[in-house]
């Protein structure tokens, strides 16, 4: 039997066991309560059935049968699948440049926003210092300990600051770091650029080609030691691997200072 909706005109189709004049059908579709008795029903034929179940499959479908509700948890769904999408892309193209630049820099491969000043640096260099060129580059802040590390074994470690006092800006400060006996006989001698220290945790962890790299960063030479201001200091840290067990004394000396390009 066809039943419809008196309200909205929805049909469906009941089957006639099921078909009582008490009965109290609720739409679907209007949500309209109605009686099968307000309403005169007639039996159909099984074409016009077919028909009328085509019918049925083939109509758009109204706004009503949509849910608000899971809709709107599809779309926050969406929107956070997105940002989550958007942060993994960041992080790779940042662990990426991080991978691939470092190395370029401290093997010295030119990067075009640095290479230029590099240039510049290395154009006003020197090739013998007085001590007139060095005298007012100070060096503070110093302190000395030993470490234990894990893969090498002792280290003797010296760390401070060389402090410009000149009244002009000095580029690539460089020291001399040496270890003397009870007799003041030179037994190690290192000459390092300043710019660049390490962490304790890797001074304990690190292999001795780790720490060398470490130190001896060109990043951090050209961000800190390129260009010192009147006043302004670049730290510095110098690693002596197993010192000799003979040592009593070290000492430092600033070796070149040079005048960056104006």
């Amino acid at each position: 039997m066809i039943v419809q909706c008196p309200n909205c005109k929805t049909k469906y189709n009941l089957d006639d066991s099921r078909v009582k004049d008490e009965v109290r059908l609720r739409c679907t579709r209007c949500k309209n309560i109605f009686k099968l008795s307000d309403q005169d029903q007639e039996k159909i034929t099984d074409d016009f059935a077919i028909k009328w179940r085509t019918e049925e499959r083939t109509k758009e479908p109204s706004r009503s049968d949509t849910s608000f509700d899971d809709v709107s948890v599809f779309l926050a769904r969406r929107k956070k699948i997105r940002r989550w999408i958007i942060a993994l892309a960041a992080a790779v193209i940042i662990a990426l440049g991080v991978y691939f630049v470092l190395p370029m820099l401290d093997n010295g491969m030119t990067i075009p926003f640095i290479s230029t000043q590099e240039e510049k640096v290395e154009i006003t260099q020197q090739n013998e210092f007085t001590e007139k060129d060095v005298r007012d580059i100070s060096l503070e802040n110093i302190r000395q300990y030993f470490v234990n590390n894990d893969k090498i074994g002792q280290l003797f470690v010296v760390e401070g600051q060389a402090v410009n006092n000149f009244s002009e800006p000095k580029s690539m400060i460089k020291l001399r770091a040496s270890l003397y006996d009870i007799g003041g006989t030179v037994l190690v001698e290192k000459d390092f650029l300043c710019g660049n220290v390490a962490s304790l945790f890797q001074l304990q962890v690190s292999s001795e080609e780790e720490l060398e790299s470490t130190l001896q960063s060109r990043l951090g030479i050209l961000t800190t030691n390129r260009l010192v201001e009147p006043g302004g200091y670049t730290p510095f840290m110098v690693v002596f691997y197993n010192p000799p067990e003979e040592m009593q004394e070290f000492g430092l000396e600033v070796i070149e200072a040079h005048d960056p390009t104006p």
